[in-house]
């Protein structure tokens, strides 16, 4: 099982969009896929059209100690694809962990056992804040899909963003053995038409390298008309740039198993331990 967090501490690069889309591209391909919405604005729950009226959601699930990860979990009209929802009650919700011992691993106690639910990939779409919630992502996943724009403001809060990851993996993450990386960096919204687009691309391409996924998202009006009707690019247009560009990402992704490496490292690790 891979969990795979899409994350920018910036606002409006296309995260819920991803999430959605490449969730679903996974799960059309099929793979079984859960995917968590732990922002309070609950974008990715509404593009997936899941209610939360009477339904209990991620909020339930931090706060609750009744409250498990299978009572959470909603079907969506998408086949193999799952979600624990959230909305405005997140918000709530992210005061009253501030008040609770161990906050930053609640996710993580409450996610103990994922491992024997029937999903092979994990997906949290990450509020664009450095919160309680997003660390307690980063407790969880093994992994980070960054979603940048082809803009100033866009590119010049990656290195606090990194920054960050290292801070979480020393502080945070090393009390329970836990470590987080960027597995890819993602370009949304891709046009190159502008002269500072071009040189940011070529910045973009000279720090990120091989880091930076091969496929990148274009501007797409489809890809908003499918989010506007509650459904994922592929059930709204199936055979447009930006469903081939999102079926493209998922392959990228699959192919790029940093989890199994982190696995054989940890393994290797134990062996060279045990033969001291």
């Amino acid at each position: 099982m891979r969990l795979i967090a899409v994350a920018n501490h910036k606002g409006g690069v296309g995260k819920s969009t991803t999430v959605i889309n490449v969730a679903a591209a996974l799960a059309s391909l099929g793979h079984r896929v859960l995917v968590v919405d732990t922002d309070a604005q609950g974008h990715t729950s509404l593009g997936l059209n899941i209610q939360t009226s009477n339904k209990q959601t991620l909020a339930e699930l931090l706060c609750s100690e009744h409250v498990s990860v299978s009572d959470v979990v909603q079907r969506t009209a998408v086949k193999r694809l799952d979600i624990i929802p959230s909305d405005l009650s997140l918000a709530i919700a992210e005061v009253k962990l501030s008040t609770m011992p161990a906050k930053e691993y609640r996710l993580r106690t409450k996610f103990k056992g994922i491992e024997d639910f029937p999903y092979d990939f994990v997906i949290f779409d990450c509020a664009p804040t450095f919160g309680t919630i997003t660390m307690n992502v980063f407790t969880v996943a093994h992994e980070i899909v960054l979603p940048i724009q082809l803009g100033y403001f866009s590119l010049e809060g990656v290195n606090t963003f990194i920054d960050t990851i290292q801070f979480v993996n020393k502080t945070i993450g090393s009390l329970v053995n836990h470590t987080i990386a960027i597995n890819g960096v993602l370009i949304t919204a891709y046009d190159t038409r502008t002269k500072l687009a071009r040189e940011i691309l070529v910045t973009v391409q000279d720090i990120f390298k091989d880091t930076l996924f091969k496929t990148a998202i274009p501007q797409n009006i489809k890809i908003n008309e499918a989010q506007s009707h509650g459904k994922t690019i592929f059930e709204y247009d199936a055979t447009c740039k930006g469903a081939v560009a999102y079926m493209s990402l998922a392959q990228e992704i699959i192919e790029r198993d940093i989890h199994e490496q982190y696995k054989q490292d940890a393994k290797k690790s134990k062996e060279k331990a045990i033969s001291r």
